[in-house]
């Protein structure tokens, strides 16, 4: 799943840049194409329990595709007309051990073709965490890639989240292919990754106060979480000690740490659940310095066998062979700031500190990095690779993570000073209430708002939000911020996901009249699956990035607009603030707008510019959508 589709089911980018070394790992910014290749990589042959999806895709104007199947794994590269000599691979993130091993590009794709990169990708031959697999079957692509156009000139290795942890992987290995990389929110490892949803079940069942015979006894650790600690941990008192516990566990007080830990939960109560069961839990250093669990912590079974089956090949030993630049947000809550910390302890152990360069973001999400964001430090770790110029970043073992000072955010965050400046600022609105789904509390990890006015749909959060125990906070533009958000006339209807794992989206039955600018409100709010659209309207979704006729990204608050013919369907603006950067369009449909009709053409406005794409009015979809202003 892209970062884009996380906007609606959350997810989550790690970026890999591999940097000029020789073939020993020397830096050496030599032109490499004369070069013999290395001796191809051998791979799994064929995909572990998982079938391949279809890699065929439609190239971006200017540039042709290609797709296929490697070993068992499948892949697409994309090359422009006017191929620079430069190629980025890209590493995905953790599929969650999902059925089919699927492959898309990175959400630079089309500033990399714009500006004459070539990309590649593999599905990988699993949905495991593997990110020491990745790495090998990434430089196999790198082989095929190689054969059919010649040595690239210079290899960068892009991917997010486990593609991250693959990246730190990537850095020690094959310098003859990757010439750097840039890690998006990576662990340093496979045996650390483990450790924060193990921390939230130790923290949690010790708010709770389960004992050592409780769990020795349970036989379903999922009813376990269910039944006993999620419960308990609705008091708000206790509610607060457990966010206490986790702040320390994940890198001490930093900015977002609460609301990152928040964000985050389902999914670490999930993999808690998966860990704790199967045995999966490293050994826990008993009384060690300032534990905030305290000699009262749970003694987890571990599966040793199974422990040391998860970890082979997946952890960075610290020794780099090529520069690595490496970004984390502060508030992560699924793979948090400590990790960049035991990064930084390794690397400097190894003796490779002039090859480590890391980054911190104020931002509570994972890999809540915007793609201007990302492209920064891509263009950064360009100018290391091939001309020397190391770049900037933070130290990431400074005692008081509040004390760094933002250097590299390019959007400003929800809450931050910088928000205050960003052009109707003052005008958004608060929500916040309890919410139901199907006559129970909501307990969710996303929740958004749409605000609806003469028949148009935008999105219109500020960030996504989450629901614990029914109780919810949210905030919402105004179209003095955002065009098409809320107004005189409008209304607010808020979105959701629900399922195992949370895979139906709903929309409240009630559809909230705007409050007037700058105000704060309290509404309880319905959702039912038997009625999943609620007061919403079927519409045709749009998610991606927004270029101008140079390739490069537009401005916030460029607005864009859907039509069919000469009607206006959509209307929505780039985002000012929040970790996404780019566009979130919807457009309606005919029982909205007679004339927005079903699978009708749809032509794209970019301040009243024509856009190159166009696309159609399917009523119900989601599409990932870059567009770009016509040269």
């Amino acid at each position: 799943m892209s970062r884009r589709a996380a906007l609606v089911a959350g997810l989550v980018v790690v970026l890999a840049v591999a940097a000029c070394q020789g073939d020993g790992g020397d830096n050496d910014r030599s032109d490499r194409r004369d070069r013999p290749l290395p001796t191809p990589v051998d791979v799994r042959k064929e995909p572990e329990n998982v079938t391949l999806a279809d890699p065929r895709f439609d190239p971006l104007p200017g540039a042709r595709a290609e797709f296929g199947r490697l070993g068992g794994a499948v892949y697409q590269v994309e090359v422009p007309d006017d191929w620079n000599g430069r190629l980025v691979l890209w590493m995905h993130g953790f599929e969650e051990f999902g059925p089919e091993a699927s492959v898309g590009p990175p959400d630079m794709r089309a500033y990399l073709i714009a500006h004459g990169y070539a990309w590649g990708a593999s599905s990988f031959s699993g949905t495991g965490w593997i990110p020491g697999r990745a790495v090998e079957e990434t430089a196999t692509l790198w082989d095929h890639f190689s054969a059919a156009h010649g040595r690239p000139r210079w290899t960068y290795v892009m991917g997010f989240s486990m593609g991250g942890a693959a990246g730190h992987i990537a850095a020690e290995h094959h310098p003859e292919r990757f010439d750097g990389v840039l890690a998006l929110c990576g662990s340093a490892g496979a045996t650390s990754g483990l450790q924060n949803p193990v921390n939230v079940f130790l923290a949690g069942a010790q708010v709770a106060g389960v004992t050592q015979a409780e769990y020795d006894a349970a036989r379903d650790i999922d009813a376990l979480i269910r039944d006993r600690i999620r419960p308990a941990l609705r008091d708000p008192r206790a509610r607060d000690r457990f966010e206490r516990i986790m702040v320390a566990l994940s890198g001490r007080p930093r900015p977002f740490d609460r609301e990152g830990i928040r964000a985050e939960e389902e999914t670490a109560w999930r993999r808690a659940g998966l860990e704790v069961s199967a045995g999966v839990v490293p050994h826990r250093r008993r009384g060690a310095e300032a534990d905030p669990l305290g000699p009262s912590a749970l003694r987890l079974r571990t599966n040793d066998a199974l422990l040391r089956a998860y970890v082979a090949g997946n952890e960075a030993t610290g020794r780099l062979r090529t520069p690595l630049l490496t970004l984390h947000t502060t508030g992560d809550g699924q793979v948090p700031i400590d990790e960049a910390r035991i990064l930084q302890h390794r690397v400097g152990a190894a003796g490779g500190d002039d090859r480590l360069v890391q980054r911190v973001i104020r931002d509570p999400g994972h890999c809540g990095f915007t793609t201007t964001e990302v492209t920064a430090s891509f263009k950064a770790l360009v100018g290391w690779v091939e001309h020397g110029r190391k770049p900037t970043g933070h130290d990431v073992l400074h005692a008081d993570l509040s004390a760094l000072r933002p250097s590299f955010e390019r959007q400003p965050r929800p809450g931050t000073d910088e928000a205050l400046a960003v052009p109707g600022a003052r005008d958004r609105v608060v929500v916040r209430g309890t919410a139901t789904v199907d006559g129970g509390p909501l307990d969710a990890r996303f929740l958004g708002a749409e605000v609806v006015r003469a028949g148009l749909t935008t999105a219109c959060q500020l960030s996504l939000s989450s629901v614990a125990g029914g109780a919810f906070e949210l905030t919402v533009m105004a179209d003095t911020e955002a065009t098409g958000c809320g107004g005189p006339g409008s209304t607010i209807v808020l979105w959701s996901y629900v399922g195992d794992p949370q895979a139906t989206q709903v929309h409240s039955v009630e559809a909230l009249p705007w409050p007037g600018n700058g105000k704060v409100v309290r509404a309880d709010v319905t959702f039912s699956t038997a009625r999943p659209l609620g007061a919403s309207k079927p519409g045709t979704s749009f998610v991606g990035e927004v270029l101008d006729a140079s390739g490069d990204y537009a401005p916030p608050g460029t607005r864009i607009e859907a039509f069919v013919g000469t009607t206006r369907c959509g209307v929505t603006a780039t985002r000012r603030t929040g970790s996404f950067a780019g566009y979130t369009l919807m457009t309606a449909g005919p029982d909205a707008i007679p004339a927005c009709t079903k699978d009708a053409r749809l032509t794209f406005r970019v301040d009243g510019h024509p856009a190159a794409q166009t696309s159609t009015n399917t009523a119900g979809d989601q599409h990932a959508l870059d567009l770009t202003v016509r040269r």
